[in-house]
């Protein structure tokens, strides 16, 4: 065996163990989201055993094989922080009844949409256009009064 082939060896085995691991922690994983990253980790995990697989072999397909298995683990990613943000509303916040999204099966996405349910000012900080101000006790975006207001 020469000193390559046994660097494949052994980045092998570490890539079985850690495998096996995200394995468990996709079969186990308390909530959707930590399935969701051990889906992801399991895709970066086939990329790189096809990695070795080409180092060891040099094929040529192993390329363009990976560069699509990542690209298709990036859709799937944001697709499901997507679905995530849609489905889980912050406590205290409804969904906004004007927004301008089409009628869904699971609502407009919350992580636009959001207003308190009180009907009160958006606890965020706010930035005033005028003077570029941070208005963060209020969250009021009116602007200050300028000459002829002032004196009124």
């Amino acid at each position: 065996m020469t000193p390559f082939e046994i660097v494949l060896l052994v980045c092998g085995a570490v890539l079985a163990v850690t495998t096996v691991s995200v394995v468990y922690r996709m079969i186990v994983g308390p909530t959707i989201l930590d399935r969701a990253v051990s889906t992801d980790v399991l895709v970066v995990m086939v990329v790189m055993a096809m990695a070795l697989h080409t180092a060891h072999t040099r094929v040529e397909w192993a390329g363009p094989a990976m560069l699509s298995l990542t690209g298709l683990a990036f859709i799937s990613t944001v697709t499901f922080a997507r679905f995530v943000a849609r489905e889980a509303a912050p406590i205290g916040r409804e969904r906004s009844q004007d927004s301008e999204e089409p009628e869904t099966t699971t609502g407009p996405l919350e992580a636009v949409h959001l207003h308190r349910a009180d009907g009160g000012p958006d606890d965020t900080l706010r930035r005033d256009e005028s003077t570029g101000r941070s208005d963060e006790s209020t969250g009021s975006t009116e602007s200050p009064a300028t000459g002829e207001e002032a004196a009124r």
